[in-house]
C-alpha cells in the first residue's frame, strides 16, 4: 500500500468538517470569460454535438440502437430512458430532464456544483434531500468551479465521495486524473443516507466490487422476470483507465482530453472543451503518434473499438439466452430454489460485467484489454448460469 500524498491528506482533512473551502459563492464561467478569453471560448464548444463511428455527443436513443438493454434493465430507469450524454454544458439540464426516477438530491453531486454548496450549508442531510427539493437550488452546470473551485488555474478535488474512495484504496493518484476520476467513476447511493459511495473497498477491479456489493447485502434492483438482484454500473472510466497503456506512460486524462492550444500571442493553454481526440487529433493524439497519418490513427482506433463493440454484440446473445432461460424457470422452476439461486448469482456477475464496458465512455478504446476481458468473463459467467439451469 502506498503511502498517502500530503496533497491527499490535505484534502481529505478538508472534508472533516465539510466540502472544499466552505460555503462560498460560485462564480459562474461566464465571470471568467474576460479574464480568461480563450479558455472560455474552448468551454462553449461543449455545447456542440458531434459524433465519432462509435461514440461522440449526439444523444442517440440506446434503446433503439440496442433494444436488448430493455431487457437488461427491465425494471430500472434505464429500462425508460437511456440517451448518450451530451456535453457537461448540458448536464444539469439532462439530469433534470430525464424521464428516469430520480431517487434523492445527491442525483445532482456531479451535474452541479451548487450541489456542493447546499452540502457545505445543510450538512449529510442534503444528499437525502428529495430530487424536486434541491432542484431550485440548482443553478450552475458543470464548469470552473467543479475543477478549480473560485481559483482558475488550481486544481482542487472537491467530492467527498472520491477522496473517501481514494483513503479505502491507499494509493497515489496525479491531481490531474483525480480530477476527472472524482465524478467519471462507479458508484452507488447508501440506502440510507443517499451519501454517493464508491465501491472501492476491495478495490477497483469488478471482481473486488462485486464482491464488496454481495458482503453488504447491495442490489440496485431486483429483475421483475429472473428475480436477480442486480447492479447497475455508471460510468467507470477512471478505473478502467488504470494499468492501461497510456496510464503505464503517465498520460492522464487532460492529455488527450484537454490538449494544449496556442493563443495568438503565442501563449499555451489547455483547451477545456472535453471531447473525444479524434475531433482535436492534431493537438491530442500526433505529438506521440508522429509515425502514423490521421488517417490511420483514426482507422487505429475505430478497429479496436470494432472489436470491442462485435465483442459486446457477442456476449449480449449470451446474457439474453440466460436471461430467457431463467425467465422461463422463475415461471416454472423445474429446477430446485438452489440452481436457481446459483444461476442468478451468474445473472448478477455476468451483467455486471457486461454492463462495466457498456457504459464506459470510450467504447472499449480508454483499455482495450480490459474490455475485452471482462466481456469474456461475462460471456463465461453467463454460459455457466445456462449450463446449470440446463
Amino acid at each position: 500500500m502506498k503511502k498517502k500524498s500530503a496533497f491527499l491528506l490535505a484534502v481529505l482533512l478538508s472534508f472533516a468538517t465539510g466540502c472544499g473551502n466552505g460555503a462560498e459563492d460560485i462564480i459562474p464561467a461566464s465571470e471568467w470569460e474576460d479574464e480568461h478569453p480563450l479558455v472560455y471560448e474552448t468551454y462553449l464548444r461543449n455545447n456542440e454535438m458531434v459524433e465519432t463511428t462509435f461514440g461522440g455527443s449526439v444523444p442517440i436513443d440506446y434503446l433503439e440502437k440496442y433494444p436488448e438493454l430493455k431487457t437488461f434493465y427491465e425494471g430500472y430507469g434505464f429500462s425508460i430512458e437511456y440517451l448518450r450524454a451530451r456535453g457537461h454544458t448540458y448536464a444539469l439540464e439532462d439530469v433534470i430532464h430525464t424521464e428516469r426516477p430520480k431517487a434523492a438530491a445527491s442525483c445532482f453531486a456531479c451535474k452541479s456544483p451548487d450541489y456542493l454548496k447546499m452540502v457545505e450549508e445543510e450538512g449529510i442531510t442534503a444528499h437525502s434531500m428529495t430530487f424536486e427539493e434541491a432542484t431550485e437550488n440548482m443553478v450552475n452546470t458543470i464548469s470552473c468551479y467543479d475543477c478549480h473551485e473560485n481559483t482558475p488555474g488550481v486544481i482542487n478535488i472537491n467530492r467527498g465521495h472520491f477522496m473517501t474512495g481514494v483513503e479505502n484504496l491507499g494509493e497515489e493518484f496525479e491531481p490531474r486524473e483525480m480530477v476527472c476520476g472524482q465524478c467519471h467513476v462507479e458508484y452507488y447511493q447508501d440506502p440510507e443516507t443517499k451519501v454517493v459511495t464508491l465501491p472501492w473497498h476491495n478495490g477497483f477491479g469488478t471482481d473486488g466490487m462485486i464482491q464488496y456489493f454481495d458482503e453488504i447485502g447491495y442490489y440496485d434492483w431486483e429483475h421483475p422476470s429472473t428475480g436477480t438482484q442486480l447492479l447497475k454500473v455508471q460510468h467507470p472510466e477512471f478505473e478502467t483507465f488504470q494499468g492501461s497503456l497510456h496510464s503505464r506512460f503517465g498520460l492522464t486524462c487532460i492529455d488527450c482530453h484537454m490538449p494544449s492550444e496556442e493563443s495568438p500571442q503565442g501563449d499555451a493553454f489547455r483547451s477545456h472543451h472535453w471531447t473525444s481526440p479524434l475531433k482535436t487529433l492534431e493537438a491530442s493524439c500526433m505529438g506521440c503518434h508522429s509515425d502514423q497519418t490521421p488517417e490511420s490513427l483514426i482507422a487505429w482506433v475505430e478497429d479496436i473499438q470494432g472489436n470491442v463493440e462485435e465483442k459486446m454484440n457477442e456476449s449480449s446473445r449470451v446474457l439474453m439466452d440466460l436471461i430467457g432461460m431463467l425467465t422461463e424457470e422463475t415461471n416454472n422452476q423445474t429446477v430446485s430454489d438452489e440452481v436457481l439461486q446459483e444461476a442468478r448469482n451468474y445473472h448478477r456477475q455476468a451483467q455486471f460485467k457486461w454492463d462495466f464496458v457498456f457504459v464506459e465512455n470510450s467504447e472499449g478504446y480508454h483499455n482495450n484489454r480490459l474490455a475485452l476481458e471482462l466481456l469474456e468473463e461475462a460471456m463465461e459467467l453467463a454460459q455457466a448460469g445456462i449450463d446449470i439451469l440446463r
